[in-house]
């Protein structure tokens, strides 16, 4: 997918496409507000095109699905139960006995011009019985598919890649939703890295192959991991060139392309690799067209953005990078006024750094609840269109403290939580 394909509408007013990442649920569930029912999913629609938004990246699921799948091993969202981090979200449930979100979505976009890619979370199984509502049975079902940490703890949130049946399970959702017919398949790897940790599946091999132990190796150099990170992170790459494989079959049958963007955090190259996510070879080895960045400071090591580095390597390969602005310090769940939490200047300046580096678009996460704020309008109004940024970034004031906050991934931890240092316990990459 080449740059000059990115659609703009019409009616967005934007120089640079603008990319709504969207749960449909999260502002009625965040904001306790009563669900209308199906009208939710048109009124999310609406919005995000009223905003300026010109593509809608809509939720497939996470470990749970959020459409209809035919798929018997595929958990539907809150078919467990309703909790979601102690919460009850049965108005989902009954949205979804009603109406698939996915193809009710997919109707409203075809009518209205606009495109409407899906996004999976690659790996986020949350695995905790006060989270049963967006936890698969294919999840709680099997243990032993869950991956380990460095200290040798279980992680039920995350399954391990290692595993033919964990990629096989993904690939699945994928292709199925690639039939339903979405334009673009978004896999988000921000939800969760690190992508691989310390499974048998993934240490065993490596120490057959190297005779190093990894769970033994502590250092602040990255060169003594590197052997270890570059082993998982060809793990990945193995299930990305699986899914290539699987989708260019499809595209064949079904006579339509169906690209696959990754999204990714905004880190340093050695960082990418610690995570799993060799995006260079990705783009190299055309297993992608292009790359949709988030801001993500998470690892103490390094926590500075690296827009510049991604945007270069797309473009040297002829592939997208698509720029990011998180909802941290833009929205507060239940407050719908700003109240102090949210200055306008960071998020000009982030989202002009990132058109400054050469990103071809921008993504807004959260958007469904971004749309309904009103103290955002100005922003949303304006963010695709670089000279605009550019102009307020400068000309706004600028927050009396500090606010590095503001526009970052939602997960982002502005001290660091990870570390390569076997001090972090079960955050140590």
């Amino acid at each position: 997918m080449a740059r000059e394909q990115l659609e703009l509408r019409e009616t967005s007013g934007n120089e640079k496409p603008v990319f709504g990442i969207s749960e449909w649920m999260c502002y009625y569930a965040n904001y306790d507000k009563p669900c209308p029912g199906p009208e939710a999913l048109d009124e999310c629609v609406d919005l995000h095109l009223q905003a300026g938004c010109d593509h809608l990246v809509w939720n497939l699921g996470r470990s749970v699905v959020d459409y209809w799948s035919e798929l018997p091993h595929i958990t539907r969202m809150c078919e467990n139960g309703d909790q979601v981090g102690g919460i009850s979200w049965s108005f989902v449930r009954k949205v979804m006995d009603e109406v698939c979100p996915l193809r009710h979505a997919l109707a409203l976009c075809r009518d209205r011009g606009a495109q409407l890619w899906g996004r999976l979370g690659m790996n986020r199984h949350y695995g905790r019985a006060d989270w049963i509502g967006v936890t698969s049975r294919f999840a709680l079902d099997n243990p032993a598919f869950r991956e380990v940490t460095k200290p040798g703890n279980e992680d039920a949130s995350r399954l391990c890649y290692a595993l033919a049946e964990v990629r096989r399970e993904r690939i699945d959702i994928l292709l199925e939703c690639q039939r339903i017919g979405v334009d673009g398949l978004v896999l988000d790897f921000c939800r969760q890295m690190p992508m691989l940790l310390y499974h048998p599946a993934l240490v065993e091999p490596f120490m057959a192959e190297t005779g190093v132990d990894p769970r033994e190796i502590d250092s602040d150099d990255f060169e003594q991991y590197r052997a270890w990170f570059q082993y998982r992170a060809d793990v990945l790459t193995g299930f990305m060139n699986e899914l290539r494989q699987a989708v260019r079959i499809q595209e064949g049958k079904l006579g339509r392309r169906c690209p696959i963007i990754a999204r990714v955090p905004d880190n340093a190259r050695w960082l990418m690799l610690a995570y799993g996510l060799d995006s260079d070879r990705w783009c190299e080895e055309d297993l992608i067209d292009g790359l949709m960045l988030s801001p993500f400071p998470l690892t103490r090591e390094d926590l500075d953005l690296h827009v510049g580095y991604h945007a270069a390597v797309a473009r040297r390969h002829g592939k997208l990078c698509i720029g990011g602005v998180g909802s941290k310090g833009l929205i507060e769940s239940r407050v719908e006024k700003n109240t102090g939490f949210y200055a306008p200047q960071p998020a000009y300046a982030l989202a002009a750094q990132q058109y400054a580096a050469g990103v071809d678009g921008m993504s807004l996460y959260q958007s469904e609840t971004l749309v309904r704020m009103a103290y955002l309008a100005q922003f949303l109004s304006d963010v695709g269109v670089p000279a605009t940024v550019a102009e307020q970034a400068n000309a706004l004031p600028r927050p009396t403290r500090l606010r590095p906050e503001i526009g970052m991934d939602w997960h982002a931890h502005i001290e660091g939580r990870h570390s390569l240092r076997t001090e972090a316990g079960d955050a140590a990459l």
